[in-house]
């Protein structure tokens, strides 16, 4: 692994930050007990946090994507996900899991050359919005229908669904933004 000092940048560092203590905090950790959509948001923006604490800074072996991948599947399904949604030691385990996958993926995308890295941005996107159309149709193993000690009912889903579209939405324009100015200038 490589320490790219010159790409250090104070304002990516207080981003990542700020976007991790947004998220792991008592009063945000007790809505996502309550509300789907900000646990999934939580996922999302604990990954990016981590992401961009080391995305450009760090770089190393590509093949770190592999285990931050891993990470990243695991709790999202459906049994793992009820257990983080619903009890604290699995939050916790969750949370530092989430941020974990985005240092792995950071460092691990830092050495990817332009294609590689839009096609790895495009499969991610392209799974999430599978993933997200599995809440649009409100399948019932990510709900209390078939975990009993979830918080989250099935009429949730739906509204988890449409945050995970704004967030990707928030994602997509970020990025064809950074390509755009890079490339014009």
């Amino acid at each position: 692994m490589k320490i790219q000092k010159n790409e250090v940048s104070i304002k990516q560092l207080i981003a990542s930050i700020a976007l991790i203590l947004a998220f792991v905090n008592p009063y945000v950790e007790g809505i996502e007990f309550k509300e789907q959509w900000v646990f999934m948001v939580s996922h999302y923006l604990l990954f990016i946090g981590g992401f961009l604490l080391v995305y450009k800074v760090f770089r190393g072996n590509p093949l770190l994507l592999i285990p931050s991948a891993i990470l990243v599947v695991f709790w999202h399904t459906p049994y793992y996900f009820a257990l983080a949604g619903s009890f604290l030691s699995f939050r916790l385990i969750n949370d530092i899991s989430m941020i974990v996958a985005g240092l792995l993926a950071g460092i691990g995308s830092s050495s990817l050359k332009l294609f590689s890295w839009l096609s790895l941005f495009v499969l991610w996107m392209t799974a999430d919005t599978a993933y997200s159309i599995f809440f649009l149709l409100q399948v019932p193993q990510y709900s209390n229908v078939s975990y009993p000690f979830s918080p989250y009912s099935p009429q949730q889903e739906i509204q988890t669904a449409v945050a995970m579209w704004f967030v990707m939405s928030g994602v997509i324009i970020y990025v064809i933004g950074k390509f755009l100015k890079k490339l014009i200038f």
